[in-house]
């Protein structure tokens, strides 16, 4: 009587069938064609490297009488199937990128968005990129449902998705500098050498430390640096936007906090606060547009809060103690401004940052104004070629066409780039013994996003990095104070 084959057997074969899948795919779109598919190919080639790696590392040290040190939380079984999840989930976003460019799959709107929304991307990126706060990176967009930012630790490459109804309403493509800033905040925080375990219980103790922030508001951290971003590339414009999304839903809405985005009653004056701190540091110049346009917003989202009845207190998520709206503002606008004057600081006093709007010195025209500049700006980003991906004859993948010239463009293919990742995997490939700690940083591959399916395991942020072999670049002050 036939055999049905293990459960180890068919979770090697689905995990060959998927790199096998973006090998070829790759391998389709790699050597010909546009530019696009071109880069997007050899992201593909890229995972399916990455992928076969990460595989054959977590079979070699956690199989029966494999040499890492096991947790009982995170079975072998668990982590095949979060990584296939996390090849699958890149397969489907890159294989976006490039079918809804082909003229069979999408109409002549679609296929400008997107080249107006590389541009955007491009152009949000350069900014970190000039002040050393990243690397030079491809953007690559694709149409979904609503934004959000695919992080791929094994190209230097990050992808955004965009509302389709982007191409009816160019505004809705403001929300690229915000996806923008959640990589510029990972490439920043994501400290793969410390210990997880170690770094969580940190976290649970400075929570209830004197002089901590509180937790509600530390939940809220990557999406307050995200919205800082975007408000620095982006301008009022961005604030605009933001304004218009909360107010597309329910009145209630406004006080009820997720655990994870800052509180729609309180998030736009995370931008208005950007923009006064950047009049007061920046160019002399532009100062006037910057306090009136922040004036003009703080005006308009309060009298939204009064045409909606907000209460004037809310309740954080995991809490029964209601904390005062107008207390919890002043936490956040000084968070903010701690933001401003650490990790993004360099953003704030460079001469070369131009925002996609500044407003008007007449309050009473400064935010039509900005809807003005941003589609002004739109209109000069030109057709210049955008950097795209390059394979090397020695198998380096490298980042071309990148307006400036900077460390971290480039890595073998199938590498993340970090000499400390890389070199524990290579280890433990080779049957060293490694800690949990260790494995789990390879695991989680430093910034391979946990989100829609991911790893279970979420990376820690916001910790020095402690001194290890060949870091890839040196971290900036931490945004947050701890």
């Amino acid at each position: 009587m036939p055999t049905s084959p293990s459960f180890a057997a068919r979770s090697d074969d689905r995990a060959n069938t998927l790199i096998q899948l973006a090998a070829e795919l790759g391998q389709q779109g790699a050597s010909s064609g546009p530019n696009r598919r071109r880069s997007a190919g050899i992201a593909l080639r890229s995972l399916a490297a990455f992928a076969r790696k990460q595989f054959a590392f977590l079979e070699t040290g956690l199989r029966p009488g494999g040499a890492f040190e096991a947790d009982v939380r995170f079975p072998l079984e668990f982590l095949r199937e979060a990584t296939a999840r996390q090849l699958s989930f890149d397969l489907d976003v890159l294989l976006r990128t490039r079918g809804q460019r082909e003229a069979a799959a999408s109409i002549p709107p679609m296929r400008a968005t997107l080249d107006l929304a590389d541009r955007l991307a491009a152009d949000a990126i350069l900014p970190a990129a000039r002040c050393g706060l990243v690397a030079p990176t491809v953007m690559l967009t694709y149409f979904q449902k609503s934004p959000t930012i695919r992080l791929m630790p094994y190209v230097p490459l990050a992808v955004i998705g965009v509302d389709f109804s982007a191409s009816g309403d160019t505004h809705r493509l403001l929300a690229i500098a915000h996806e923008t800033g959640h990589h510029v905040y990972r490439q920043l925080t994501v400290n793969y050498a410390a210990s997880l375990d170690e770094q969580i219980t940190e976290m649970a103790a400075a929570a209830v430390a004197p002089d901590a922030w509180p937790a509600w508001l530390l939940a809220w951290e990557e999406e307050i640096f995200a919205d800082i971003y975007a408000a620095l590339v982006a301008g009022p414009a961005a604030a605009l936007a933001l304004h218009d999304l909360i107010l597309t839903g329910p009145a209630a809405a406004l006080t009820e906090d997720d655990g994870d985005h800052p509180l729609d009653a309180l998030r736009p004056q995370i931008m208005h606060t950007t923009l006064r701190v950047l009049a007061e540091r920046g160019a002399a110049a532009l100062r006037p547009a910057r306090l009136a346009t922040a004036d003009a917003l703080d005006a308009r989202w309060q009298e939204s809060l009064a045409a909606r009845g907000a209460p004037d207190a809310f309740t954080p998520a995991g809490s029964e103690t209601p904390v005062a709206l107008a207390g919890a503002g002043q936490q956040l606008r000084a968070l903010v401004e701690e933001v401003l004057g650490g990790a993004l600081a360099p953003l704030v006093a460079d001469a070369g940052l131009t925002s996609w709007s500044t407003g008007a010195a007449d309050a009473g025209d400064a935010l039509a104004q900005s809807r003005t500049q941003f589609e002004d700006r739109c209109l000069t980003l030109g057709e210049t070629p955008l950097p795209e991906l390059v394979v090397r004859s020695d198998g380096v993948v490298a980042v071309t066409r990148f307006p400036l010239k900077a460390s971290g463009d480039q890595r073998t293919l199938g590498e993340t780039g970090d000499a400390y990742l890389d070199a524990l995997r290579d280890d433990g490939l080779g049957g060293a013994a490694l800690t949990a700690v260790a494995w789990k940083a390879v695991f989680l591959a430093g910034d391979w996003t946990t989100q829609e399916g991911g790893s279970g395991i979420k990376p820690p942020v916001f910790r020095t990095v402690p001194a290890r072999p060949a870091p890839r670049r040196t971290v900036p002050a931490r945004p947050v104070r701890r």
